[in-house]
């Protein structure tokens, strides 16, 4: 397995994570912590996408 093929999926792994804590703390009225793990996840889309246009 070559080496970007583990870091895709670990970035995809850590994406799925982020978006369900994004939804728990949505679920439980904490919309603050929510902003704060979808920026994180915007970072991280943005950097896979750019990963993938150098792939």
């Amino acid at each position: 397995m070559s080496m970007m093929t583990r870091k895709s999926e670990k970035s995809m792994r850590t994406l799925e994570m982020l978006r369900y804590q994004a939804e728990h703390y949505q679920a439980i009225g904490r919309g603050a912590m929510s902003q704060q793990i979808n920026a994180r996840i915007r970072r991280l889309v943005n950097q896979i996408n750019a990963d993938a246009v150098k792939a």
